[in-house]
């Protein structure tokens, strides 16, 4: 009987570890295979601000200047677009470069004073005449960048974006290819005229994506923009559902494709909406909120900002980005402020914080949003010049993974988009596990903050050892990042 007993007991236990066994995802790093190498950096899209709201017009004041400042410190933001129309600086026909300076110099010192590599560009409006281009306003577009390059030694201006969204019904090409190809190789003529082209690249084709049919874009460039492009580009404001099933990835995978072995590819705006029926009930949740929002336009916010769910799906939508050969993504946008759509009061919602809160639109819109410190995570952590690292994730799906690394630091960022908590163990064809690391989480229950903006650690000094099959727990929706960066 005793020994009855105890072949039970051991087939109990054998059954327990099998099970045990079956609930751990595995995430495999190889340290052999890169994705991509000298990653250019995620960061955000921070454009001049509107400042005329009709009801009012305000300044940015000198602590909120400050206070901006410090929040970008944190999240250490390698990659800013910014955009305007130059047109708007065109008095009696002539550009006066020096217009509105006050409100993109304090943009453009930050980045200069940090190192960030800025996207400038210009959203296109009067530099198409109808189905012609304007070639007198192109050129008054490369004026003023010349302004800012040679004259104003803004040397973070790496990169120039000409004409938001080319293929949209919504730009000033009306979707036209032939029109915005003429009008680059324009801007691209006029750039070397000016001696622009040794000091940054244009990049395109800044295209609006949603599926695949769109691929064409970047073939037709790399076939007869080679000369002009130096970086390509697209936008992406994917569906929840499209997302958290990881069918973003195969969609944007097709996109990178196309893209010329010598050239990069970046996520030039990146965003959630919810355009597929899956996602009716949070659509209809954005409706209703945006309605009963005073100052939100209701046809261009995205009210879950306020949500952690948010950040938990743009860190999914921007691991997928990573790990399917993208260099860097900027995230639409940093500030409620700066743009505004049906009316002048009437913001587009998509930002971190609301700068102007406690000035007019609400004490409480000038407060960090949930989704910052998720966002933060993965900019902080993968500088200019990092190597990414090809992952595998066997087992639960719900598990997304990305590795990065740059001067024998790294970065290991693990996300659990389900409701319950995950076991992994993590395998490297060559690290046995990571030294005197920090670890962040980011979740709705597990969120260590200090003062105004500040991401603790929730330890430090970590020894991780995955050639011991050590395991890492995934808390329930949340995103986890190991670093062995001293920062």
């Amino acid at each position: 009987m005793t020994k009855y007993i105890l072949f039970l007991s051991l087939l109990l236990v054998s059954f327990a570890g099998c099970n045990s066994e079956k609930n751990i995802t595995y995430v495999t790093i190889h340290g052999d295979t890169l994705v991509s190498k000298n990653y250019i950096g995620n960061g955000v899209q921070w454009d001049p601000y509107q400042l005329d709201y009709g009801e009012v017009k305000l300044k940015i004041s000198p602590s909120d200047w400050e206070k901006l400042y410090a929040r970008l410190d944190f999240m250490r933001p390698h990659f800013i677009r910014v955009m305007l129309n130059t047109t708007s600086l065109v008095e009696n026909g002539i550009l006066n470069p020096d217009k509105n300076f006050e409100n993109i110099k304090p943009i453009l010192d930050y980045c200069q004073s940090r190192n960030v590599k800025v996207m400038f560009g210009d959203w296109g409006w009067g530099l198409i005449d109808e189905s012609d281009i304007n070639e007198r306003n192109i050129k008054y577009a490369v004026d003023y960048l010349n302004y800012l390059v040679n004259e104003k030694s803004f040397s973070c201006i790496n990169y120039y974006n000409l004409i938001n969204e080319p293929n949209g019904y919504w730009a000033a090409t009306n979707g036209s290819y032939p029109v915005w190809k003429k009008a680059l190789r324009f801007f691209h003529d006029e750039m070397e005229n000016q001696n622009l082209t040794k000091k940054l690249k244009i990049v395109g084709p800044d295209i609006a994506i949603w599926d695949t049919k769109e691929t064409w874009w970047i073939d037709s460039c790399s076939t007869h923009l080679s000369k002009e492009i130096g970086l390509y580009d697209i936008h992406t404001y994917p569906s929840k559902i499209t997302v958290n099933s990881g069918k973003y990835s195969d969609i944007i995978q097709a996109y990178q494709k196309q893209v010329p072995e010598d050239k990069q590819i970046v996520m030039g705006e990146i965003g959630l909406k919810f355009v597929e029926e899956a996602d009716s009930v949070y659509r209809k949740e954005n409706i209703s909120r945006a309605q009963s929002k005073k100052y939100a336009s209701k046809d261009d916010s995205q009210l879950f900002v306020y949500d952690y769910m948010y950040g938990i799906d743009m860190a999914d939508a921007l691991l997928q980005t990573i790990n399917a050969g993208y260099s860097g993504s900027v995230a639409w946008m940093l500030d409620d402020a700066m743009h505004a759509n049906e009316s002048p009061e009437k913001l587009k919602i998509w930002g971190f914080w609301n700068i102007l809160g406690e000035e007019f639109f609400g004490k409480e819109e000038e407060k960090v949003r949930p989704w910052y410190y998720a966002w933060s995570l993965l900019c902080r952590y993968m500088p200019t010049g990092s190597d990414v690292y090809k992952v595998s994730v066997t087992g639960n799906p719900a598990i997304k993974a990305a590795f990065s690394g740059k001067d024998n630091h790294y970065m290991l960022a693990l996300l659990n988009i389900s409701n319950e908590v995950q076991q992994v163990k993590i395998r490297h064809s060559s690290l046995t596990g990571l030294d005197h690391a920090k670890k962040f989480v980011y979740s709705q229950d597990n969120l260590k903050t200090e003062g105004d903006h500040v991401l603790l650690p929730t330890e430090n000094n970590l020894t991780l050892r995955w050639d011991k099959g050590e395991i890492i727990t995934v808390p329930a929706n949340s995103l986890v990042v190991y670093t062995t960066f001293e920062y």
